[in-house]
């Protein structure tokens, strides 16, 4: 006697004969093409590399200031795109030239498209690599405002690539040029990167299958405190914390009381798109090491970098598994 059940939950099949014990790779076949062999194991996310993701900050710290239009800020792309491609990917350049308050500059974006089980949907790792140009100092290198977020998804680039397709989404990491507003951020004056970005997602209907925005900024500081708009996505937001809590570094992740903030992150979101922006925006006493010659390789940690990478990765799992 036999009982029939449909689907992958179970399957029971009666032999009376010596069939199955003559041919058993021939049966084994069979329950496999009738969806009769056991669900493939989860892929276990990837850990971060604590001591690549600090090689990286460094490496990107020594090229120097990298403001928008600079020889720096050239450098800096042509960094990534290197990195990029040694770790197997094929970056897509995008360069354009607009009207600032300081004139015409250049931007440049760089997008890495890692394929997953499907692409019907997709989630955006970005971060801005720019610096500010400062008044009264010539060396703001960004350590932590620009440089740690960049090195962090490069690692996370390196670490992704090593799953298979099967086990993981379809991820864009993006690399924005011109966050750094010249005077005062507007409609004209920074985010440029991450504007032009989410206006071409929009007019190639791309955005209604972009299933969440996560924006890394500032998030190597050594004294890390995560700051996370109420403002952002709510769902993206209680996961994240879900997920500090049960990696047991709850204590770095809380939430900027001070109002939204603006970020890269932003054209997205009003686009529709779930956006959360990782941001520790507690840099030093009172936040004053936040764009100021301060901002410097020694106040980072590689600890902070793992904290934030291995959040990030759970993150992306997690979207995954909807």
């Amino acid at each position: 006697m036999s009982r029939r059940s449909s689907g992958r939950e179970s399957c029971s099949i009666s032999m009376t004969n010596s069939w199955s014990t003559r041919f058993p790779q021939l049966l084994c076949l069979v329950l496999l093409a009738a969806g009769c062999g056991s669900a493939p194991e989860a892929v276990p996310p990837p850990d971060i590399d604590a001591a690549n993701a600090f090689r990286l900050v460094s490496e990107i710290c020594d090229i120097g200031p990298r403001p928008s239009g600079s020889d720096g800020g050239a450098r800096t792309a042509q960094y990534i795109v290197d990195t990029a491609t040694a770790y197997g990917y094929e970056p897509i350049q995008d360069t354009w030239t607009e009207r600032t308050a300081r004139g015409s500059i250049e931007f440049t974006n760089i997008t890495v498209e890692l394929r997953g089980s499907s692409d019907e949907s997709f989630i955006i790792i970005g971060t801005h690599f720019d610096t500010k140009i400062l008044a009264g100092t010539a060396a703001f290198i960004g350590a932590n405002d620009g440089a740690s977020s960049t090195a962090l998804v490069l690692e996370l680039m390196r670490a992704l690539k090593k799953t298979p397709a099967a086990g993981r989404p379809t991820v864009r990491f993006a690399f924005f040029d011109g966050e750094e507003a010249y005077e005062q951020y507007s409609d004209s004056d920074g985010l440029h990167g991450s504007r032009r970005m989410a206006r071409q997602l929009q007019e190639s209907g791309r955005h209604r299958q972009c299933q969440a925005m996560i924006l890394l900024d500032m998030v190597g500081d050594e004294d890390l405190t995560v700051t996370i708009s109420p403002t952002d996505s709510r769902e993206l937001r209680t996961k994240l914390f879900d997920i500090a809590e049960r990696q047991g570094t709850r204590k770095h992740f809380g939430y900027f009381m001070k109002g939204s903030i603006l970020d890269d992150h932003i054209p997205f979101s009003r686009l529709g798109i779930p956006a959360l922006d990782i941001i520790d925006f507690k840099y030093g006493p009172n936040n004053s090491y936040w764009h100021t010659d301060q901002d410097t390789i020694d106040k980072l940690s590689t600890d902070s970098l793992v904290i934030v990478g291995n959040a990030v990765i759970a993150l992306i799992w997690e979207l995954n598994s909807e």
